[in-house]
């Protein structure tokens, strides 16, 4: 009765346990997919201390899918706070934490953060890591079925070999893509992407290719009114057209374009451009002031832009590395001490179910050792008393066959149940000396160094503790194996490690020995122990076999 009240309480504390857990981990989820519905909305993350949180939760308690997603909004949020180099750290790792060989596999996130960290290298100007990044998100988006967005990663790759003042790859690239949006149907895009060719193309004197181009981008793009101005924001399509202008000789129509540039186009880019085709413009038409006026001038806007960028730069490394705010300090530890108290409570409830748990296993246990002892014990009495009978009449030399046959049978059967008890006995204490191994303090400072990062070997003093261990629990073991021949050091240690349940690959690591030299060892010892040739498996088999 006691027993059947303890287990209800065990079951009703488990029950509680995976109740509570639930309900965060719908609350963990909708809370993610709320991110994630902004990020796509464009608005900007800013709540890193959520971000965090939700990490921490699915780190331990998602799978690889929602481990990725909830590191990736991390990453948006500290892209959108400023942070690039952490926002691209926290890119990577989420990344990492995709499973590509399963099924599921989310390959559109894994895609998206492959571009956004290709963003970032492009923002630091690293174009060979843009290049790579923009590849592996094409590759996803491949993966995803997502046509539109492979097209659209390849497409941004000429950026990096504009860096790389490759101009001619920035052609192929830009039309190969423009090729494959016209095959999807995506004839906007498809023009949008030749535009940023043309003057490349007028460089190299193919004239007619980029007049093509520029009547692409006018007919099929939306960027233009009914009086044919572009809309704000693309106003450096007037120096491209302007150039192309210059260079078939169309001046008037080239200054007239390069003029609206610098009137329609306010930023410090629109307004280089336009004194740099103004400044050909004059150079062309050979007015020397002209020139002068806006040479001066384009310096002066570069030297502007030049500052600007200087002072982003350094606002940007300023807002990167200052991670000793005070506040954001004591709000991370206000979280963790939070954190820390609800572990408690979980930790508290487990442990008060596993004692529980324990207790009713060790009264069990105690109970049917008691009643096996006994068992036992009766038996042996019986034995004891059927053997005396028997003596007793062989002596008399009764005629009493069938009575010495009844007493031979019984004597049989109780010698086989003794038999059975003793083979359960021993098969307990071998199952104990293995717990005791596995439990050993020398083994599981072992097992330490195989999870460190990098793994470390064995030391000396650590080998000799594990033998130590090995030869008081099991005494004959060093005997065994040195009988015939008397092993080397490294030999003896290879078969230490293997009796305490050591994998050949973490023994090599433990020894820090090659895969093959420890291979080769052990058939060494195979023959040298057992005189036989075979498998490192079966030394395996041997060696655990000693008790």
């Amino acid at each position: 009765m006691r027993k059947g009240l303890l287990l209800c309480h065990l079951c009703l504390c488990v029950l509680l346990l995976m109740m509570g857990c639930t309900g965060d981990g719908v609350q963990m989820r909708q809370q993610l997919e709320k991110l994630e519905q902004q990020n796509r909305a464009g608005e900007k993350l800013l709540n890193d201390s959520l971000a965090e949180d939700l990490v921490e939760y699915f780190d331990r308690h998602g799978d690889a899918n929602e481990r990725m997603r909830s590191k990736y909004m991390l990453g948006r949020t500290y892209y959108h706070l400023g942070e690039l180099p952490r926002a691209l750290e926290t890119y990577l790792e989420a990344a990492d934490c995709a499973d590509t060989t399963s099924k599921d596999c989310n390959y559109h996130v894994l895609c998206r953060i492959h571009s956004q960290s290709a963003e970032i290298f492009h923002k630091q100007v690293q174009p060979r890591s843009e290049l790579k990044e923009l590849r592996i998100a094409e590759y996803y988006a491949k993966k995803a079925n997502d046509t539109l967005t492979a097209i659209e990663c390849y497409a941004l790759q000429s950026g990096a070999y504009d860096f790389l003042h490759m101009p001619d790859s920035v052609i192929v690239v830009k039309e190969q893509a423009s090729h494959l949006f016209k095959k999807i149907g995506r004839i906007d895009k498809s023009a949008q992407t030749l535009i940023n060719t043309v003057v490349s193309i007028v460089e190299k004197g193919e004239l007619d290719k980029a007049r093509h181009y520029l009547d692409l981008y006018e007919t099929k793009t939306v960027f233009f009114d009914e009086n044919s101005n572009i809309c704000k924001g693309f106003e450096v399509f007037y120096y491209i057209k302007g150039y192309y202008y210059l260079a078939t000789n169309q001046l008037d129509s080239a200054e007239y374009l390069f003029r609206k540039e610098l009137r329609d186009g306010k930023d410090l880019n629109n307004q280089i451009a336009g004194c740099k085709g103004l400044q050909e413009l004059y150079e062309k038409k050979k007015i020397s002031d002209s020139i002068a006026k806006y040479a001066n001038w384009g310096y002066i806007l570069n030297d502007s832009a030049y500052s600007l960028s200087e002072m982003q730069n350094i606002q940007k490394f300023q807002a990167s590395y200052n991670y000793n705010h005070q506040q954001f300090l004591a709000e991370k530890n206000a979280r963790k001490a939070e954190r820390t108290v609800a572990w408690l409570v979980v930790v508290s409830a487990l442990l008060v179910v596993l004692l529980l748990a324990i207790y009713l296993f060790y009264q069990k246990y105690k109970a049917d050792k008691e009643r096996a002892q006994a068992e036992y014990r009766l038996n042996q009495s019986k034995l004891e008393e059927a053997q005396s009978e028997l003596l007793e009449l062989r002596e008399r030399n009764q005629d009493a066959d069938a009575l010495i046959n009844k007493r031979a049978e019984e004597i049989k059967a109780l010698q086989k149940r003794i038999d059975e008890y003793q083979s359960r006995q021993d098969s307990y204490d071998s199952a104990t000396l293995e717990d005791r191994i596995d439990n050993s303090e020398i083994v599981k400072e072992l097992d330490a160094l195989l999870e460190l990062n990098p793994v470390q070997s064995a030391t000396q003093s650590q080998m000799r503790e594990l033998k130590k261990f090995i030869n008081e629990q099991i005494p004959c073991f060093y005997e065994s194996l040195n009988e015939s021949q008397v092993l080397r050091p490294i030999e003896y240690e290879v078969c230490v490690l293997t009796r305490c349940h050591f994998k050949p690959a973490s023994i090599c690591k433990l020894l820090n020995r090659s895969d093959g030299y420890i291979a080769n060892l052990r058939k060494g010892i195979l023959l040298k122990v057992y005189g036989i040739k075979g498998s490192p498996k079966d030394l395996d088999e041997r060696i655990m076999r000693i008790n």
